[in-house]
């Protein structure tokens, strides 16, 4: 699957199958495929799940991803090289270590989420000066040429793009808009993606 198999199929619905007089350029319609990926994103976060390395600040239990475009910090699956780290439970955390925030430094063996902030976790304990985390992270979609091969989603979401793409043409085409055509492509593209 690439933007240009998904174009080639919107153009074939949308009757714009003439390459003299295309009413949409391949470049509207390769943008049109980019913000599908990006809709897709928001809907199905979890197949742009990215494996990374987090380079821990020293001596703090509160640890953030800053990878270009980072949606969410989905896990924390070890140290970089070396032993696992599993999840913890930040009430029974405080209720039996109160003073874990202050520990000394030390590999990490525990992680949990900071409730509200997508992109920080605290570790248990402190991070030591150097250490390393492999995580998985939500990563943003990259940003497609018409003729790139899509890896990040299945194939078999080529005709919710094309829908996607459809939608988007028949939404922004004065002299042909079709709302309520535009309409069921999107209702079309979300419920493939979804899956319902």
């Amino acid at each position: 699957m690439t933007p240009q198999s998904i174009i080639t199929t919107a153009r074939a619905i949308i009757n714009d199958a003439d390459s003299v007089l295309y009413r949409y350029s391949n470049d509207t319609l390769l943008g049109y495929v980019n913000d599908g990926m990006k809709e897709v994103s928001s809907l199905r976060p979890e197949l742009f799940n990215t494996i990374g390395d987090l380079f821990c600040t020293a001596g703090s239990v509160e640890q953030m991803v800053t990878f270009p475009g980072a949606q969410a910090l989905t896990g924390v699956l070890s140290i970089h090289g070396g032993a696992a780290v599993t999840p913890f439970d930040l009430d029974t955390m405080n209720q039996f270590n109160p003073n874990w925030r202050t520990d000394t430094a030390a590999p990490c063996k525990q992680w949990t989420r900071i409730a509200g902030d997508p992109l920080r976790v605290f570790i248990y304990p402190p991070a030591p000066v150097g250490q390393t985390l492999d995580v998985t992270y939500i990563s943003p979609p990259t940003v497609l040429a018409l003729d790139d091969t899509i890896t990040e989603i299945p194939a078999a979401y080529e005709t919710a793009l094309a829908d996607y793409v459809i939608y988007r043409a028949e939404s922004t085409d004065d002299e042909h808009a079709d709302s309520g055509r535009a309409t069921s492509h999107y209702a079309a593209f979300v419920a493939k993606i979804k899956g319902t």
